[in-house]
């Protein structure tokens, strides 16, 4: 099967998922406002083919099959492949004004991670999940497929492992074993592009113990398997692209994903019940996924920078001294994480053969970025002004009695046109105080991993011995 274009991938979406979203269940995601937006915006993943410039970075071939595929679901070997993958999720997320369409990015993290595991696995228990996860690769870039990875749990009381739950189903579980597979129930959460993927690639989501058995599982399963329920956040629909350009044109979609009593077949079940690979495969495909955030975030911290730039100018007041600070600031949290999310491809580690992005540079960009995102967002709400937070809406700006007045009153700087300004504003509103920007302030402190997950994976991956032997002959301690 070749590429598929967006309206293969929006007719591949026309199937009988079960989906209830604010109570009232969706008979086709193509077609509910809210879902549709989504389902269009991901479709750009698609329509990017169509732009010669964008395809050279989008498409590559499969050095184990030859195939052509998208540029995602290529195994790298070397750092000039995680190059290719980091510029290809920039690129198209730049495509998407600064938004990633997300509907091959996650899901490849997770088929990565699983590759990097299973030998492991095969090679202590006699298993064959690494044939399994190769066919299932193969078949998902042959078909070209929109995958969601499903990592997180509920989780219950944090305070205890899944064994110890007072509720078993709030941690996926393996509660039957057949010769043909396996039957599994409970949730994952936050899972984002779910409603509008293909397949579901799903991983334990923590390390477990002999106790916590049956919680080690990783399969990957059609949206539409009988006993899949998907509830996406509910986000009120907008149609105005003025009002909300960012919300209508590029929103995401999050569900929680319920399994009731589904069955897997074996040849796609890749982890069962083999607790000790557990935490392997959950941290490799941290490291993957935050290289993803790395690679996709800069566009956003670009769009950021643009907004202040634009309305700076806007409003006349781009060249002082306390507005270029701010730009300033916002210019270096782009360039950090660009240099970041390159550094990551150049000092890359092997393992199983395949090229994994440096763990330790990973976490440490998304962190940086993570944790200064919320400020970022400050300073363009301080550039912008309170317009940002009470400008009329569209239909006041278009309402014939005051359209005239209003545009008098609102402008900014000799030259730029009210509606140019307000069209800025407005953007800057949605991506920093509509419901979506407060969404995107969750993802960001959340999506790839907490703050703190960074800050033990900082840690733990850090060589501080170089750093203690010098601090050691500064003070001239011992050698012993």
């Amino acid at each position: 099967m070749a590429l598929r274009t967006p309206k293969e991938f929006l007719a591949g979406l026309k199937d009988d998922r079960r989906i209830v979203m604010n109570g009232e269940t969706i008979t086709d995601v193509t077609e509910y406002p809210r879902l549709k937006q989504a389902a269009e915006h991901s479709a750009l993943s698609y329509k990017a083919y169509e732009d010669t410039d964008l395809r050279k970075v989008l498409v590559t071939n499969c050095p184990e099959t030859g195939e052509e595929i998208a540029s995602f679901y290529k195994l790298p070997q070397n750092a000039d492949d995680l190059l290719l993958r980091r510029e290809a999720i920039y690129q198209i997320s730049r495509y998407g004004d600064g938004y990633i369409p997300f509907v091959k990015e996650i899901g490849t993290d997770a088929i990565f991670a699983v590759r990097m595991t299973t030998p492991a696995i095969d090679r202590k228990y006699g298993t064959d999940y690494t044939k399994r996860i190769v066919d299932f690769h193969h078949y998902a870039q042959k078909n070209d497929l929109s995958l969601a990875g499903a990592v997180t749990d509920p989780k219950g009381d944090r305070r205890l492992r899944p064994s110890q739950q007072e509720n078993p189903e709030v941690y996926l579980r393996i509660v039957e074993k057949r010769d043909d597979g396996i039957i599994v129930d409970g949730a994952k959460c936050h899972i984002t592009s779910s409603p509008i993927a293909d397949e579901l690639l799903v991983l334990p989501t923590r390390n477990m113990e002999e106790s916590d058995a049956d919680y080690a599982v990783a399969f990957a399963i059609p949206v539409n398997t009988p006993g899949i329920t998907l509830i996406p956040m509910y986000e009120e629909p907008c149609t105005d692209d003025y009002e909300r350009p960012m919300s209508v044109k590029h929103p995401f979609v999050h569900a929680m994903v319920i399994f009731d009593k589904v069955f897997i077949p074996n040849e796609r079940v890749f982890l069962c019940g083999e607790w000790d690979f557990a935490a392997q495969m959950v941290m490799s495909f941290a490291s993957w996924h935050r290289f993803t955030g790395l690679s996709y975030k800069g566009p956003i911290a670009e769009l950021l920078l643009g907004s202040a730039a634009l309305i700076a100018d806007f409003n006349g007041v781009g060249s002082g001294s306390n507005v270029k600070n701010k730009l300033r600031e916002l210019a270096q949290y782009v360039e950090s994480i660009n240099v970041y999310s390159k550094v990551a491809c150049y000092e890359f580690q092997t393992i199983e053969g395949i090229a994994f992005p440096n763990p330790l540079h990973c976490n440490v960009g998304k962190y940086l970025f993570a944790d200064n995102f919320h400020v970022m967002l400050k300073y363009v709400q301080e550039i912008c002004g309170g317009i940002g937070g009470t400008c009329p809406s569209v239909a006041d700006l278009k309402n014939p009695e005051f359209k005239e007045k209003l545009d008098r009153f609102l402008c900014g700087r000799s030259g730029v046109s009210t509606e140019d300004r307000l069209r800025v504003v407005k953007l800057i509103h949605d991506v920093t105080a509509s419901g979506e920007g407060g969404g995107h302030m969750f993802g960001t402190v959340h999506g790839e991993g907490t703050l703190e997950a960074q800050r033990m994976m900082v840690l733990r991956d850090f060589d501080m011995k170089p750093c203690i032997d010098l601090a050691r002959n500064a003070a001239g301690l011992s050698k012993n």
